[in-house]
C-alpha cells in the first residue's frame, strides 16, 4: 500500500471514530464540561507534558552514547520536539520516530543505528508502562471489566518474550534457516526485510544490559510523569479515579495510540470514553479528558515546529 492510500487510510480511521463517539454523547454537556474545566489543571497538563520530552531524550541519549555517536543532548532534544510535530501535526506516513532517524543519521553517518535507537527507545517505553500496569492490577477495582487486565498481561509478557527472543542471536538464526523455510517465500521474505524488525534485532545485540537496564530506569521516570500527565487532565473536568485507575488504564490507552489514525484522533477519544467510563465518568468528562490530553500534544507539537524553521 502506498504511502497516500495509507494517509488516507488513518483519515478514515480517525474520521469513523469521531463520528460513531459523536452520535453517541450530548454535545451540548461535552460544551459544558470543557468551558468549567479547571484552568490551572489545563495549564499543568500541558507544562508536564512539554517537559516529558526532556525525559525521553535522556532514555534516547543513554542509548545513543552507548553506540558511540558523539551528539549533544540540546540536540537530541530539538529532534524529539521535532518529531511530535511530525507525530501530531502532519497526516503523513512521515512519523516522529522517522524524523529522528533521519536527524541522528545524518549527524553520525550511522543509518542503521539511528534506527536501532529510536525503535529500542520506543520498546523501553511501552515495556515499563506495560509493567506498571502490570503491577497495579491486583489492586484494581472490581467493576473494571475482566479482559482489561488480561490484555495488559498479555501485551506485556508477550513485549518480554519478544525482547528476550531478539536478544538471543545464535536462535534467531536457527529459526529464519529453519522455520521460516515451512511457511510460504512470501511471508518469509516479507519477516527477514522488516526494516523496524531487523533494526530493532541489530540494536538489542549492541547493548548490555547495564545500559538497558539505565534506560529501563528513566523511562519509569517518564512513565510516571506520563501517568501523572492524566491524572492532571482528569482532575481538570472533574473525574474521580484512583491511582490504580490510572497505573491500569493510562498502559492502554499508550498501545491503543499505536494504531493507524492522524494523530491519534478518534482512537484517543475512544480509549478514554471505553475506559474511564467503566469507573463512573461521563462520556463527556472521557471525552473532555482526551481533549485536553489532545491539547497538550498539540502545543508541544507546535513548539517542535518552531524549532523545525528555526
Amino acid at each position: 500500500m502506498t504511502r497516500h492510500w495509507k494517509t488516507l487510510l488513518k483519515a478514515a480511521i480517525s474520521l469513523g471514530l469521531i463520528l460513531f463517539l459523536l452520535a453517541r454523547i450530548d454535545l451540548p454537556s461535552l460544551g459544558n464540561v470543557i468551558t468549567h474545566a479547571n484552568p490551572w489543571w489545563v495549564v499543568i497538563t500541558v507544562l508536564l507534558f512539554a517537559f516529558s520530552i526532556l525525559l525521553r531524550t535522556m532514555r534516547w541519549q543513554v542509548l545513543v552514547q552507548a553506540r558511540g555517536m558523539i551528539v549533544g543532548f540540546g540536540s537530541l532534544a530539538r529532534w524529539y520536539y521535532i518529531g511530535a510535530f511530525f507525530n501530531t501535526l502532519l497526516p503523513t506516513g512521515f512519523g516522529g520516530d522517522v524524523a529522528k532517524s533521519v536527524y541522528l543519521a545524518k549527524a553520525t553517518d550511522d543509518p542503521g543505528g539511528a534506527v536501532g535507537t529510536v525503535v529500542l527507545d520506543r520498546l523501553l517505553g511501552i515495556l515499563v508502562l506495560l509493567g506498571i500496569g502490570v503491577l497495579a492490577i491486583p489492586f484494581n477495582r472490581a467493576d473494571i471489566h475482566p479482559l482489561i487486565p488480561l490484555f495488559i498481561l498479555a501485551a506485556f509478557f508477550g513485549s518480554i518474550a519478544g525482547f528476550w527472543l531478539l536478544r538471543q542471536r545464535t536462535l534467531i538464526q536457527w529459526l529464519r534457516d529453519h522455520i521460516l523455510r515451512l511457511f510460504p517465500d512470501g511471508f518469509g521474505r516479507r519477516i527477514v526485510s522488516m526494516k523496524s524488525l531487523r533494526s530493532l534485532y541489530e540494536a538489542l545485540q549492541d547493548y548490555d544490559s547495564r545500559i538497558l537496564g539505565r534506560a529501563m530506569m528513566i523511562s519509569l521516570i517518564f512513565n510516571a510523569s506520563w501517568i501523572l500527565i492524566n491524572m492532571t487532565a482528569g482532575l481538570a473536568v472533574g473525574i474521580q479515579a484512583s491511582l490504580i485507575d490510572y497505573l491500569v488504564f493510562t498502559p492502554l490507552v499508550s498501545l491503543a495510540l499505536l494504531l493507524p489514525s492522524i494523530g491519534g484522533i478518534g482512537v484517543r477519544e475512544l480509549s478514554y470514553v471505553g475506559l474511564f467510563t467503566q469507573i463512573g465518568a461521563l462520556p463527556e468528562q472521557a471525552i473532555a479528558m482526551s481533549l485536553i490530553i489532545y491539547l497538550a500534544t498539540v502545543l508541544t507539537g507546535l513548539f517542535g515546529g518552531l524549532l523545525l524553521l528555526f
